[in-house]
């Protein structure tokens, strides 16, 4: 598969990384608006000064869209329009409609539409979905969770150079938590009680805080949780823990840690680590699933809506 990367921010460094750990992805154009990122490139890319000759031009087999938040829908729909597949950085976009028009677009045209939701490929999150799978730990039933995802992108009254490209801590760390939960429950069993978003009038991001309240199905019961964005605490921070009948899980996804805390037993630790840095872990889970999937034809769709559907509703509550 030839990947053609549009957007050479701080996250494509980790991206391009990913590529050359995946069999079966190559990276072969590149585009970006400013034409000095070009240096940051493998020899081997083509760097494009412009998106209408890079979608013309370029071999690729799909786009990955790495452009900052408030311009996903216009690139991607862009490159949907010129009939080209699509891979967008998490989040699709920042509203309702413009997911439904960007999937309207895409099934009409008969064309993939793949969201990366990177953090849900972290190695800690593959640890436990291979426990659960292999009953190593017998914790019985799901009945609730606490996600909380912090970043240290609004210091001394000001946005941090982090926060750069990220339309909010909801928009950018909501779908986060969201896409590590929906591998672990299923996201239709899951309803939004409540949203409670925090802004500030003189900061360009639609939110410094956000809050979203969940209602859930699992194994025929009823359970509640919590997602926690934040940008004020000044710190990095980022951990789902579950609980279960028997005992807590906790999912350091800034350490890659696993923490399990059985009912009368001593707390263990599992550190999930790798030479190579987490995002990098990450976008080596998209790619090996993309692969997968472009190779059978398929995509992301249906869970996008579903995700995006969440992200939004808490939002309008």
């Amino acid at each position: 598969m030839r990947i053609a990367l549009i957007g050479i921010g701080k996250i494509a460094n980790y991206q391009m990384q990913a590529i050359t750990h995946t069999k079966g992805i190559k990276l072969v154009d590149a585009h970006d608006l400013d034409s000095t990122r070009a240096d940051e490139l493998p020899g081997s890319v083509l760097f494009h000064d412009n998106l209408d000759k890079i979608l013309k031009k370029s071999t690729a087999d799909a786009f990955l869209v790495s452009t900052p938040t408030s311009t996903h829908y216009e690139v991607a729909m862009k490159i949907i329009e010129a009939n080209r597949i699509a891979i967008v950085e998490k989040p699709l976009c920042t509203r309702q409609e413009k997911m439904d028009a960007l999937m309207t677009e895409a099934r009409t045209r008969k064309l993939p539409l793949y969201t990366a939701f990177h953090p849900s490929y972290g190695r800690e999150v593959e640890w436990w979905l291979e426990q659960r799978e292999t009953k190593n730990f017998e914790l019985g039933r799901l009945i609730g969770f606490e996600s909380c995802f912090s970043d240290p992108y609004y210091l001394n009254g000001k946005l941090t150079l982090g926060a750069v490209g990220k339309a909010g801590s909801w928009f950018d760390s909501g779908i986060s938590s969201l896409s590590i939960l929906a591998r672990l429950i299923d996201p239709e069993q899951m309803q939004v009680i409540d949203g409670r978003m925090t802004s500030i009038p003189d900061i360009q991001c639609a939110q410094v805080q956000g809050l979203g309240l969940f209602r859930f199905k699992a194994d025929g019961r009823t359970g509640y949780g919590m997602i926690d964005t934040n940008w004020t605490l000044g710190r990095n921070y980022k951990t789902t823990r579950l609980w279960y009948e028997n005992g807590v899980i906790e999912l350091d996804h800034a350490k890659e840690y696993g923490r399990l805390r059985l009912q009368g037993q001593d707390e263990l630790i599992f550190n999930l680590a790798t030479d190579k840095p987490r995002l990098v872990n990450h976008y080596c889970g998209v790619f090996a699933n993309l692969t997968e999937m472009f190779s059978n034809g398929g995509d992301n769709k249906e869970l996008s809506e579903v995700l995006h559907g969440l992200l939004f509703a808490a939002l309008r509550t």
